[in-house]
């Protein structure tokens, strides 16, 4: 264990997911999460943020725990540093060339909100319902654009997200899994939302590339997640937690657990795992 002050560390770094983990069902970050962030950094703890989420939606949350650390966004294929009120790229990985055109042009076809995202840009074709409830979650907004144009012309992809009825998702995610020449996955982390990233593009590459970066062992490693696209990361921590509120898959692979979302379950893994009494 690292000893700091008051406390002694169990796990130095954390790496935590964002929506249905951090935040309560109001989409809040709680004064009982933030000050359990606060005191795991101050006991010399370094935590993450790691997320489907936009690098700029990333940006203002951290800002907000106050945090000037990397955050993998996009579910990693973007790992990036705030500095001076501006992003600095660490490392990002796009889809193949060529494979946005075809990809796009495939799940159009279906009755779903598609939306591309590109470094630290958000686009879509329109704004439709789905992009204004996004939207209002991560509290910036998409820049509409032609798409299959900006595509066709070599725009790279870091991810695609797919919004739409569960019965439709599932439609999308079958059409991914039959073209493995693509070179895609797709997870649900919901179950109206599918993320399509780069094959070996995870949180778990995100958590194994920052323990090199901070020269933090894996053993000292802990995870939090709810969603389906959390699981490789909570396997490969040393210790995966999830929330009572995660989905049946996580709470299945993941036994430890601790209350939900809208009663600061991240806050009791921190404290409870994470830390401890010196």
């Amino acid at each position: 264990m690292k000893k700091r002050g008051d406390f002694d560390l169990r796990y130095r770094l954390i790496l935590s997911d964002i929506d249905g983990t951090l935040l309560n069902s109001n989409h809040q970050l709680t004064d009982e999460v933030k000050t359990a962030i606060k005191e795991y950094a101050a006991a010399g703890g370094t935590f993450v943020l790691a997320s489907a989420r936009p690098p700029l939606a990333m940006t203002a949350l951290a800002h907000q725990m106050g945090l000037d650390v990397p955050l993998a966004s996009l579910n990693g294929a973007v790992i990036c540093q705030p500095q001076h009120g501006d992003l600095k790229i660490l490392s990002a990985t796009p889809w193949p060339a060529g494979i946005g055109s075809q990809a796009y042009e495939a799940l159009a076809k279906l009755a779903l909100s598609l939306n591309i995202f590109s470094g630290a840009h958000w686009y879509v074709n329109v704004v439709d319902a789905w992009v204004q409830q996004e939207a209002a979650i991560t509290g910036f907004g998409a820049e509409t654009a032609p798409m299959e144009q900006m595509l066709a012309e070599g725009l790279p992809v870091h991810k695609m997200l797919c919004m739409g009825e569960p019965a439709v998702v599932d439609r999308a995610e079958a059409i991914i899994l039959a073209h493995p020449e693509w070179q895609l996955v797709a997870s649900r982390s919901k179950r109206t939302y599918l993320e399509i990233v780069r094959q070996g593009v995870s949180k778990e590459a995100a958590l194994r590339q920052l323990s090199d970066l901070f020269a933090i062992p894996m053993t000292e490693t802990m995870a939090l997640g709810d969603g389906e696209n959390d699981l490789p990361m909570l396997k490969t921590a040393a210790l995966g937690v999830t929330l009572a509120n995660g989905l049946p898959v996580v709470l299945d692979a993941i036994k430890t657990v601790v209350p939900d979302n809208d009663h600061d379950g991240a806050a009791v893994a921190i404290r409870k795992y994470a830390m401890a009494k010196a």
